[in-house]
């Protein structure tokens, strides 16, 4: 019996997907590397932590410091020249099969490292935005529908993604509890996860995953330079969930919507018109939001 994408990313939480060329795959490396200016290197050679990254960090700081770093691209100057890969026919195809029609963009980022750079981030899912103490177990519930896609599409070979396969649609188990020590955010960094597995892709696959799997970020030692395409998804035609905010709409001037190309444009402006009709984030983990005219279940 065949199973389709969305089949897989249902049961799984995540599913992998042939997207780049061999030629696709080096001509991004060549922008990507013309952005970061790999060349510039710093004498730091001491190991750091991934640290929390949701701000972005700035791309003239690359190399400074042995840690990976986190470029979001929207709304930055000077970086449309990589910018047609967050529309690639593939993603977009595949992203539909997943969500539906309409889709917004809302995360269109790097992730990128030197050789030699270790890279730790304790196990998690994307809830960082929610207060902790408003945290519920039906969030992660076959029943409620999580209008978001997040990708990694390296151009190298990596295995950075380590996820925990099914989480998505259930809550932590006691075991899951016991890693996490008591944080529904991040479990501490080095902690073992039962269930946690690896995700090797090759150059120019992508990774498409529910955010609410359970997983990190994990490189021991990187032998190659980390370089990935790091991008997320909603559809409009569905209410978005918390991870819709990452974007500044504030930055999606008229100006700058000119700078994009006709699909990105389009996009951009279903982002600003879902804002307007959706102006308030912390809405958006209540059960009246999520299962409209129904009962709250305790």
């Amino acid at each position: 019996m065949s199973t389709n994408n969305k089949d897989t990313f249902n049961t799984e939480g995540y599913l992998i997907v042939d997207v780049l060329t061999e030629k696709e795959v080096a001509d991004f490396r060549v922008l990507m590397d013309a952005l970061i200016s790999p060349e510039i290197r710093s004498s730091d050679k001491e190991s750091r932590s991934s640290s929390f990254q949701h701000l972005g960090d700035e791309i003239a700081d690359f190399g400074k410091e042995a840690r990976q770093y986190y470029f979001h691209l929207l709304t930055k100057p000077n970086t449309q020249s990589i910018l047609h890969a967050f529309h690639h026919p593939v993603i977009l195809k595949t992203v539909e099969e997943l969500l539906g029609p309409e889709l917004i963009i809302n995360n269109a980022s790097i992730l990128a490292a030197n050789v030699g750079t270790e890279y730790s981030l304790g196990w998690h899912r994307d809830i960082i935005q929610i207060p902790q103490e408003e945290i519920e177990d039906w969030l992660f519930s076959p029943e409620r529908f999580h209008n978001s896609v997040q990708i990694n599409l390296p151009l190298v070979d990596e295995n950075s993604l380590w996820v925990v396969p099914r989480s998505h649609h259930r809550p932590n188990t006691p075991e899951e509890n016991a890693a996490f020590r008591g944080s529904k955010h991040y479990a501490p960094v080095g902690a073992e996860m039962p269930g946690g597995i690896p995700v090797p892709l090759k150059a120019g696959q992508a990774v498409l995953y529910n955010n609410n799997l359970v997983h990190r970020g994990f490189t021991k030692k990187m032998t190659v330079p980390r370089r990935t395409l790091h991008m997320g998804y909603h559809s409009a035609s569905l209410p978005p969930t918390w991870h819709f905010y990452l974007l500044n709409s504030d930055l999606v001037t008229p100006e700058y919507k000119e700078t994009l190309s006709p699909t990105l444009r389009t996009m951009m402006d279903q982002y600003l018109e879902c804002k307007t009709q959706y102006p308030d984030m912390t809405q958006t983990w209540k059960w009246d939001y999520n299962f409209p005219a129904q009962p709250a279940v305790r």
